[in-house]
């Protein structure tokens, strides 16, 4: 079962939409989900929805953006929303292009819907899914990342984590989330001594 989050998803073609919609609807009911036909319709809905948890985006869109330029604008205006890439393409070049342009996913649409599901699940609860992801090189942590690490070792709550940089306790947790699967941690005091131990953060 996927968490309750509220998703907009950019994609012009009617028949792949419509049945994205209804896959989510039917086997994710928590999820609120919107749409949006191009990349200038979906900065419209994000400016009038800034509490939005995923951005799932087609790679192709009518207009002057594409996918990848379209997740790129909503990271710089939106920096807390997780943004996942889709596409029907086959080159093999695209989920590596997603990964280094810090998206939280890159999703072809051939899969099968449980990977979907699968994959949604993943990302909604802060892990990155890229298909064949272990191919790939891991970026180093990004800012966020590593001023809530600082904040944790500081003992600092979610609460006053998300109030400190202006976003939700959910978001917070999606953030550690990440941050304990990428130090194969499995608390608080595991994530501070191995992101020392790193160089992600320095303790005073």
């Amino acid at each position: 079962m996927l968490p309750a989050a509220r998703l907009l998803i950019v994609e012009d073609h009617p028949l792949y939409r419509d049945g994205l919609l209804a896959l989510l609807q039917r086997s994710a009911p928590a999820l609120q989900c919107r749409v949006a036909e191009s990349a200038e319709a979906a900065l419209l809905q994000l400016q009038a929805h800034p509490d939005t948890d995923l951005v799932l985006s087609d790679l192709r869109l009518p207009g002057v953006l594409d996918g990848l330029a379209l997740l790129a604008e909503v990271g710089r205006r939106w920096p807390t929303m997780a943004r996942v890439l889709v596409s029907g393409s086959d080159e093999p070049h695209l989920p590596q292009q997603a990964r280094a342009a810090g998206l939280m996913g890159y999703l072809p649409k051939g899969m099968e819907p449980v990977m979907w599901l699968h994959a949604l699940s993943r990302v909604l609860a802060g892990d990155p899914w890229f298909p064949l992801a272990a191919a790939a090189p891991e970026p180093g942590p990004t800012e966020r990342q590593r001023a809530i690490l600082g904040r944790l070792a500081e003992g600092h709550s979610n609460k006053a984590m998300a109030r400190e940089f202006g976003i939700t306790e959910r978001t917070v947790k999606y953030h550690l989330a990440e941050i304990y699967r990428r130090l194969d941690a499995g608390n608080r005091a595991e994530a501070v001594a191995r992101g020392t131990a790193r160089g992600w953060i320095r303790l005073a």
